[in-house]
């Protein structure tokens, strides 16, 4: 017997599920580049962003598909805003204390890249979410 086409909300879901794999493997890709692990071309750096840019806004379209693939969105959202907000209220406050510990100068050593917070606790909250299996 033939399997019935798929419907809408399966065609969504497939769809954000695919784009969340790019998204993933393009934010890796970038990453990589950043830390100067692999020398990464310019052109394939920029095809790559260009690429996570398209990804994500097919992600953020079909966030609501089913209820599942919201409630994992949601979690990834969640925790990278929780994250990314102590990260970026917290670190300054521990660099002063190590600092001031430590007798060390005043220059502010951490140099924070928000995008990358942001994405990658997205990202880990995201797989923790689709890990777990159950919100």
């Amino acid at each position: 017997m033939a399997n019935p086409p798929p419907t809408k909300r399966q065609k969504q879901v497939r769809t954000h599920n695919v784009a969340t794999l790019i998204a993933l493997l393009t934010f890796i890709v970038i990453t990589l580049g950043a830390t100067e692990i692999v020398a990464i071309p310019i052109a394939i750096n920029a095809l790559t962003v260009v690429l996570m840019f398209v990804a994500i806004v097919v992600m953020f379209a079909s966030r609501n598909a089913d209820e599942y693939t919201a409630a994992v969105w949601r979690t990834g959202t969640s925790l990278a805003f929780v994250i990314t907000a102590s990260v970026m209220l917290f670190t300054p406050v521990l660099e002063g204390f190590f600092d001031g510990l430590f007798r060390a100068g005043r220059e502010h050593d951490l140099k924070l890249d928000g995008f990358i917070v942001v994405v990658a606790t997205f990202f880990l909250g995201n797989a923790w979410a689709r890990l777990r299996g159950t919100i």
